[in-house]
């Protein structure tokens, strides 16, 4: 196809469409870290979701001196020398979650019902809560919460469990593991780590007392049904006083169950019961079945990882596995301690490299044509006429070319607004592609329009019946853009010249085709309103030829995602055919 004054070539051999959407698929690779660090030693899991299931994809473990008692050992330089070596021995992603443990004693965790509020209302509820249940100024803490019953019609009250930490707290740790915090995004309790990889991994249907020794603390976590408890002990060695301590324990949360829980298994996991002296001293003091994390249930291990030393360092990875659980998305509790601002932070940085790959197929597209205007303009010097247009397109192409350089610099709501597109990130190059593809030979487009409107915008204009310039006017600089499109209609347009002067031939070979365009694999056009404005057919004419054209200008909006739904969803299905899902 050709433009009267650019010529471009519709496919670019260094441009592999199948290519890119492959890369796309690695990009959505959904993989997290989970990182345990205690007072002897960091310990990593990764997990990957595949269709096939889920795998453990690496793991480690690297110790470090033990840290003295009475030590904020959170604040000690082994665990930052730690965190340095881990980042050196394992590639990580961009793309991959980390999230970090926090040590059950650092943490304040109360239990509570407030009445079964809309939404909206829960957040204040359990705010007011926390400031009466918390004994600090809401300023210096960091707090989430997390419903232990699911709201139905009729219920008097909903249980909550508030977790906080001191904010000067979490920000010791933060400061010590520096090097995580650009990837960073969920600070976890220990002990709810382990209650998500229990509930994953055991399926735990009878009231259970989980024990996790480590060696600076020992985590006590109670699983009744859909209810949980945990507390932390300053205890690490198991003996009498440490059996007496867990039995006060288990009495407490008795007393405070509406019905009598009958406990029959406990589940021993951390670097304490490595030790089998500790397993026998608790079989013999304990009238429960006594079980020890020796293997999993609904995770497999990938062929990157060693299968001997995974099996002799798991009893020792229950938090680890947990952490990365929750990072997938696969787990009950989602409770995150990391402050908002840094929550905030870690979002933009995932929009970045959206936005970065949207404006560089706008950036692409200019310079395609900017690169076929030269060469136009070598292959015409003997037309000074034809010279001068060549050369004014040119410059309003170097010009649109640094308002996008320069938007994509200083515009941080433009970029929200592209970063807002996400799964529809594709459209512009499946979309000109595909325009381009079915314009005939003797038809050349001199201008492509896409221009994004408010719904309630376009009804105003829609009654006026306003003319295609103000139809299709893009929206003024300064003009401030809200994050997110959903309000937001996309209005597309061509103006081109036709050597067939008939307005038919526009019609048949041109408004046809377009009005059913479809786009990826979906089933229905992509546009709608599909129209040839008013006014604009006109013959032109040209000095230097007796041959004549006939321009026109094609405008349309593009469908949202819901409408393209709902009219595959409306189509005749065939017997026998599976329905095909739409690809968003």
């Amino acid at each position: 196809m050709k433009f009267r004054n650019i010529t471009i070539t519709p496919k670019l051999p260094s441009f592999n469409i199948n290519k890119l959407s492959h890369a796309v698929k690695q990009f959505r690779t959904n993989t997290a870290w989970g990182l345990d660090i205690g007072g002897h030693a960091l310990k990593a899991v990764k997990i990957m979701q595949t269709p096939n299931g889920l795998f453990v994809e690496d793991m480690d473990i690297i110790e470090y001196p033990v840290i003295p008692l009475g030590v904020n050992f959170m604040q000690s330089q082994y665990i930052s020398e730690a965190v340095h070596a881990f980042l050196s021995k394992h590639h990580i992603k961009k793309t991959d979650n980390i999230l970090v443990s926090i040590p059950g004693h650092l943490i304040l965790s109360r239990f509570t019902t407030i009445p079964p509020v809309d939404d909206k209302q829960l957040k204040d509820v359990v705010n007011y809560e926390v400031k009466q249940q918390i004994p600090f100024d809401s300023k210096d803490i960091v707090w989430d919460y997390y419903l232990l019953t699911e709201r139905t019609p009729g219920m008097e009250s909903l249980e909550a469990g508030l977790f906080a930490s001191k904010r000067i707290s979490l920000d010791n740790i933060l400061t010590n593991i520096g090097l995580l915090k650009p990837k960073l995004t969920t600070l976890q309790v220990s002990p709810l780590a382990i209650y998500n990889f229990t509930l994953f991994d055991r399926q735990v249907c009878d009231p259970t007392i989980i024990i996790n020794i480590e060696a600076e603390n020992t985590d006590l976590i109670i699983v009744d049904g859909m209810h949980f408890w945990i507390r932390s002990l300053p205890l690490f060695s198991v003996d009498a006083d440490f059996v007496k301590e867990i039995q006060r324990s288990i009495e407490y949360y008795m007393s405070l169950s509406k019905e009598t829980a009958h406990f029959k298994t406990i589940l021993l996991m951390g670097h304490g019961f490595k030790d089998s002296h500790n397993i026998n001293f608790i079989t013999d003091n304990f009238k429960y079945e006594v079980k020890v994390l020796k293997t999993l249930n609904n995770l497999r291990l990938s062929d990157k990882v060693n299968p001997a030393y995974f099996n002799e360092s798991l009893i020792d990875l229950g938090v680890a596995l947990g952490l990365a659980i929750q990072g997938i998305g696969l787990c009950r509790v989602k409770t995150n301690l990391l402050p908002q601002e840094l929550i905030k932070a870690v979002k933009i940085s995932r929009k970045k490299p959206y936005a970065i790959a949207v404006l560089g197929c706008l950036a692409l597209s200019l310079a395609i044509q900017y690169c076929g205007s030269r060469i136009q303009i070598n292959a015409l010097n003997n037309s000074s006429n034809y010279h001068q247009k060549v050369l004014q397109n040119i410059k309003e192409l170097e010009k649109k070319y640094k308002n996008t350089e320069s938007l994509a610099q200083t515009s941080k709501s433009a970029l929200n607004l592209i970063s807002s597109i996400d799964s529809s990130r594709f459209f512009w190059i499946e979309s000109l592609d595909k325009l381009l593809s079915l314009i005939p030979n003797n038809v050349s487009i001199t201008n492509i329009q896409t221009s994004w409107i408010d719904a309630d915008t376009l009804k105003k204009e829609v009654a006026g019946k306003p003319t295609s310039q103000g139809f299709f006017q893009a929206r003024k600089q300064g003009t401030s853009v809200k994050p997110g499109t959903y309000n937001k209609i996309l209005f597309m347009g061509i103006k081109g010249e036709s050597k067939d002067p008939g307005i038919s031939f526009i019609e048949e070979h041109i408004l046809k085709p377009i009005q059913n365009l479809t786009l990826f694999d979906q089933k229905v056009p992509a546009f709608k309103d599909v129209e040839i404005v008013p006014g604009s057919c006109r013959q032109i004419e040209f000095k230097e030829s007796k041959d004549g054209c006939i321009s026109f200008e094609i405008r349309w909006i593009v469908k949202t995602q819901d409408e393209i739904q709902a009219e595959t969803k409306s189509l005749p299905s065939i017997p026998g055919t599976p329905t095909s899902s739409v690809k968003s």
